[in-house]
């Protein structure tokens, strides 16, 4: 009943020019097509979840469609999903501040937020939500209750652009409401000169795409902002859409929308080819296959064994296009073929599920002993893989039927493996991952473009195959006193990234898969060799960090106290990007974060830290040369991206990010974020722990608790970071406090607290 109600105000939303619109099935199990608008009438043909029908019109809670056969029909309103990229269309906010989450859920992550009388493109309706895409292109979900159709913004002028939220404190256009006047807020200390760095950043360049690399979509999925999932979702992909292929880290790739859209999806959800090559870039692990060509005439597929040709094939429940789709499968992959029927197959998939396919998708398997005896080893096909055996240990493998291999060669931080691959051309893919920049193959063989020289082992060498394993190596341990800080560095040569931890009275530095390449260790620390890494205790009870350097990794430990540590304090938002606001209480989040950052960086002065501002001003921290300097590019995340350059760049000690949060009108406490999978995670989530219980003390605010999250700043910083969340501004008892100059001095002064018991001796 819940979603029938839901269709019912979806339906009566839709304009009388949705006839344009397109319909998918919500449900995996896909539509019903009845000749009639009720569940009375006959069952005429089906749509399939990765389906879609143009919208003729409307009854009631019933859609008329035309499939892609040229089939009319009517399908349930409340199984359906009405999509509205290809045209314009517009909602408009309906209550005070409303949520943008990432998935159409309330349990969902709120990746941004829209206020009263914002302009918003709508995208999608389905029951109950509704995807919306906000003017610097972050796409995510509303509920539908809170927004309304608009046939399009009012002109310049008139009432704030489309995603914009307009500044409570600056004078409102002509023609345009007042909204709650901001209060005076008594200033924070000014900054002095120097507090923000001066340090230029290259901007941005365009990515371009690889010519002759084909990637199409083989499941729906977002196009992100940043390889996260936790990124801006900057637009929408479906089933068989083409992308263009710019680039890949971390198992995820970029991607040129066929929007023209620049951004990331996870390389498990698209299929790439270039030429005969099939590529795969997944979080685990990476891939190059040749499939062997199949002998002219290869025979159409009679019972017995099969296999998908190139293109794919769609598997039906019956021998029907409109019926439900059962599995999209990729080229070569093999199938049981069991009964036919007019042009189509029965198959079994190596899953056990059955269905159909046409016949013309798929050939039979010739045995190997089958194909001419003269055949090339060449002529067989190769696959290349790498994955992750161990944590910090890759593990590469290739097979080449009848091929010899020649010797491994390691070369100024490159792999090259000598064999006939049949490739006319050199053909250069893009991996970021598993300590490898990118990898090519050419008609001699494959080359392998490294981070920095691990440790190369042969572990098997026969014909037609060859297993290696790569392993960083640790080849070098100092120690020294820099000022008055104690420091070991570890020169390290490969992909993996330190772990650090204090236990009794010393501090245990884990490197992950790497093999003891010196025997010279400084007096005083303890180095073991073992099976899953080298590890390195270094006695001591003092306060500690991990930094990178140019050959590696060195561990800081600092003089309890204060004095002397570099912390960078970047208080959220800024310029036009003005955060949350409550036109109900009068708050701008952009100007409250940087008050209490003003008073923050006075009070750690005092007591001798050396303090830097990601922004002392209200103005964007990136400059507008870096912003706008590549088309497309998503302002909000260079300029986040910027903030982590610049603690990057100095290498500062610790990195606070202050914020305040807005929500429904009831909610309200602090609330602390960190990022575990970071180089110094461990002490991250030290430090998110001590903010949130002596701001919760010191502000007597509702403790909300700390919690381990990706925000980009906490995840793309060295040093020990938080994100603190101080207070909500929208709610009614909370909004009035955060612009209360003893709330601010009160925050700064619990946050000082909190940082020196980070850096207290143990």
């Amino acid at each position: 009943m819940k979603r029938t109600v839901a269709a019912a105000l979806l339906l009566v939303c839709m304009s009388a020019t949705a006839e344009a619109a397109t319909l998918r099935p919500i449900d995996q199990d896909g539509l019903n097509v009845r000749s009639g608008p009720g569940t009375e009438y006959d069952i005429v043909g089906g749509l399939g979840y990765d389906q879609e029908a143009v919208i003729l019109g409307r009854e009631g809670d019933w859609y008329r469609i035309m499939l892609s056969s040229g089939q009319e029909g009517w399908v349930a309103g409340w199984f359906s999903r009405v999509l509205l990229e290809d045209e314009v269309r517009y909602a408009i906010v309906d209550t005070d501040i409303l949520n943008v989450r990432r998935e159409p859920a309330l349990d969902a992550p709120v990746i941004s937020r829209i206020y009263q009388d914002q302009y918003v493109r709508l995208l999608e309706m389905i029951p109950e939500w509704w995807r919306i895409q906000l003017a610097d292109g972050t796409e995510g979900w509303v509920f539908a209750q809170y927004v309304r159709q608009a046939t399009a913004p009012p002109a310049p002028g008139t009432a704030p652009d489309p995603g914009t939220v307009p500044d409570p404190g600056a004078a409102p256009d002509p023609g345009t409401t007042p909204g709650p006047s901001v209060p005076v807020y008594t200033e924070a200390p000014a900054a002095p000169p120097g507090t923000v760095p001066d340090i230029a950043f290259a901007p941005p360049r365009a990515p371009t795409a690889r010519p002759g690399t084909v990637a199409h979509v083989t499941a729906e999925t977002g196009i992100y902002a940043g390889p996260n999932s936790e990124a801006r979702r900057m637009d929408t992909v479906r089933p068989g859409d083409p992308l263009q292929l710019l680039d890949a880290s971390g198992g995820w790739v970029r991607v040129a929308s066929p929007q023209g859209r620049w951004g990331w999806v996870p390389g498990s959800q698209v299929a790439i080819t270039d030429g005969e090559l099939r590529i795969a870039l997944g979080e685990s692990g990476w891939s190059i296959e040749r499939p062997a060509p199949r002998p002219a005439g290869t025979p159409a597929p009679t019972d017995g064994d099969a296999e998908v040709r190139e293109g794919g094939a769609t598997v039906y429940l019956i021998p029907a296009v409109s019926a439900r789709l059962v599995a999209e499968l990729e080229a070569g992959e093999p199938l049981t073929v069991l009964e036919h029927d007019s042009g189509w197959v029965k198959v079994r998939m190596e899953s056990g599920q059955v269905g159909w396919t046409r016949a013309s998708f798929l050939r039979a398997v010739v045995a190997e002993e089958e194909q001419a005896p003269d055949a090339a080893p060449a002529s067989r096909g190769f696959k290349v893989a790498m994955s992750q055996s161990a944590p910090g240990v890759s593990r590469l493998e290739l097979a080449a039927p009848g091929a010899t291999f020649g010797q491994p060669v390691l070369q100024d931080g490159r792999l090259l493996i000598p064999f006939a691959t049949g490739v006319a051309g050199e053909r250069s893919v893009p991996v970021g991952n598993l300590g490898v920049a990118s990898a090519a193959i050419g008609p001699e063989g494959l080359r392998i473009d490294l981070v920095g020289e691990p440790q190369v082992t042969v572990e098997s060498h026969l014909e037609g195959s060859l297993l290696i394993s790569l392993r960083p190596v640790l080849s070098g341990i100092r120690q020294e006193t820099v000022a008055d800080k104690g420091v070991v560095r570890f020169s390290l040569s490969g992909a993996t990234r330190p772990e650090a931890r204090a236990e009794d009275g010393q501090i245990i530095v884990e490197i992950p898969g790497a093999v003891l390449g010196t025997d010279a260790v400084p007096a005083g620390l303890h180095v073991v060799q073992h099976a899953t890494g080298v590890r390195v205790v270094v006695p001591s009870n003092q306060p500690y960090a991990l930094k990178a350097s140019s050959d590696g990794y060195y561990l800081v430990t600092y003089p309890p106290g204060l004095a002397g540590k570099v912390i960078m304090l970047d208080p959220g938002h800024g310029g036009d990007d003005g955060g949350a606001v409550s036109r109900s209480v009068g708050v701008v989040e952009k100007a409250v974060n940087l008050q209490v950052a003003l008073r923050l960086r006075a009070l750690l002065a005092e007591r001798g830290a050396i303090v830097y501002m990601t922004r002392a001003t209200d103005q964007r921290v990136a400059p507008e040369t870096f912003l706008n300097a590549v088309d497309g590019e998503p302002r909000d995340q260079l300029d986040l991206q910027y903030r982590t350059m610049l603690a990057n760049a100095l290498g500062v000690d610790l990195f606070l990010s202050l914020h305040h949060n807005s929500g429904e009108t009831l909610s309200q406490g602090t609330e602390v974020y960190y990022t575990s999978a970071t180089l110094n995670g461990g002490r991250s989530r030290e430090l998110a722990h001590l903010l949130q219980q002596e701001l919760v003390g010191a502000l007597g605010t509702r403790n909300r608790g700390v919690f381990d999250d990706t925000f980009f700043v906490t995840r793309n910083t060295l040093a020990p970071s938080a994100l603190v969340e101080l207070a909500f501004i929208n709610n009614p008892a909370e909004g009035p406090r955060t612009v209360d100059p003893a709330f601010q001095e009160a925050a700064a002064r619990a946050i000082v607290w909190a940082l020196e018991q980070f850096y207290a001796a143990r």
